[in-house]
């Protein structure tokens, strides 16, 4: 009994030294985990597809029974797993689908793809075209709300009812929007500052993830600041002031009220030239509520969409 005993200790000696490593040498395992068990929660399955030769990512619970079918579309930086927790909420009554978008996530970045606003409305028409969904509500934060708002310009019958999060779209003064990473992070303060831009609070992170963080914020940057960022701000649909009263589907415009990244007077537009349109606050979110407030965001799509769309 006393071997037995001492094999168990020693195995779980093991177990925590490895556990150890894995969290200070490859945090990316961690954080890997942390997803994966995410999107099991939310019945979430990673599949990839391949459109005109191109691979890409994206999350299903193959809900197909479902009466209704949600769209749901990341910002800039961003990946698939931006809306993972609100899936949580929202599994059991839709067919969701969250796309990683052209560049982003695993999906494969490339200089000679159309990174603008057209490009990404294009390659997304083009990825449900290939599951076959041709009516669906459609939501989206930052950039995929700038996305999502786009693509309800350019197939208006297509959308059943649209959800813009925090989504920039409209040139209305001379604030930027899509200013990049700026220079290189080099600390804990650096990232923090990154952060801050998204956050109404900012999380407290391990040491390690913190280090995963800054080290992949400054791999991507030169692409992001290069190449999607120039092709937005010079790309079709990049303003789309003059377009979006076009737009038919029912709009809830959902915003965080601490977001210093897009102007509230964009949100106030949207509402005024969209004819079916509101505005929701929500009052302990910055730019990307899905991250802070995720059941809240979830249930206020759902609450949306019941309402509109039935």
């Amino acid at each position: 009994m006393k071997r037995i005993l001492k094999i168990v200790g020693g195995l779980f000696a093991l177990l925590v030294v490895g556990i150890g490593v894995i969290y200070f040498f490859f945090p990316e395992k961690i954080v890997d985990f942390t997803y994966s068990q995410n999107a099991s929660k939310a019945h979430l399955t990673a599949k990839t597809i391949t459109v005109n030769g191109y691979n890409t990512h994206y999350y299903t619970n193959n809900n197909k029974t479902a009466k209704d079918t949600l769209i749901l579309l990341h910002g800039l930086g961003d990946d698939k797993n931006s809306f993972v927790q609100s899936a949580t909420f929202l599994t059991k009554d839709y067919y969701l689908i969250i796309p990683d978008l052209l560049a982003s996530g695993e999906n494969k970045k490339e200089s000679s793809l159309d990174l603008s606003i057209k490009g990404q409305v294009d390659f997304l028409n083009r990825f449900l075209n290939h599951l076959k969904v041709k009516n669906f509500n459609l939501a989206g934060n930052s950039m995929g709300g700038h996305v999502a708002a786009a693509y309800a310009v350019a197939y208006p019958d297509a959308v059943t009812s649209l959800v813009l999060l925090n989504a920039p779209g409209l040139k209305l003064d001379d604030h930027v929007v899509y200013s990049g990473f700026g220079s290189i992070l080099k600390n804990d303060a650096d990232l923090n500052t990154v952060l801050s831009r998204v956050f109404y609070k900012v999380p407290e992170l391990p040491g390690p993830i913190k280090k995963m963080y800054i080290s992949q914020i400054n791999d991507s940057r030169d692409f992001l600041n290069n190449n999607i960022i120039p092709q937005i701000k010079n790309g079709q649909y990049f303003d789309l002031q003059d377009q979006i009263s076009q737009i038919k589907a029912p709009t809830l415009i959902l915003w965080g009220k601490h977001d210093a990244v897009v102007k509230f007077n964009v949100a106030e537009r949207y509402n005024r030239d969209i004819l079916l349109s509101e505005i929701e606050i929500l009052e302990n979110a910055s730019h990307s509520p899905q991250l802070e407030v995720p059941e809240v965001v979830a249930i206020s799509i759902n609450d949306f969409i019941q309402k509109k769309v039935k």
